[in-house]
């Protein structure tokens, strides 16, 4: 599943979760939601480290920065 899918499933699942919703259903949703947020959480750290890693300067060589600058 890719990240956008994993977040707009993230949001089905709230807006279910936001209605009335039986016990066994809401666990469920919220087990489904847990493993989704962690597994949109780990792709995004990669794509972070990836941008770290290596961003092309104008003069065509690589350099190193931080993603959060």
């Amino acid at each position: 599943m890719t990240f956008e899918k994993r977040l707009a499933r993230l949001e089905a699942i709230a807006a279910e979760l936001e209605g009335d919703v039986e016990l066994a259903r809401a666990l469920a949703l919220f087990e489904e939601g847990i493993e989704n947020l962690r597994a949109a959480s780990e792709e995004l750290s990669k794509a972070e480290a990836r941008v770290q890693r290596l961003v092309e300067r104008a003069d065509g060589t690589f350099d190193t920065v931080d993603a959060r600058e």
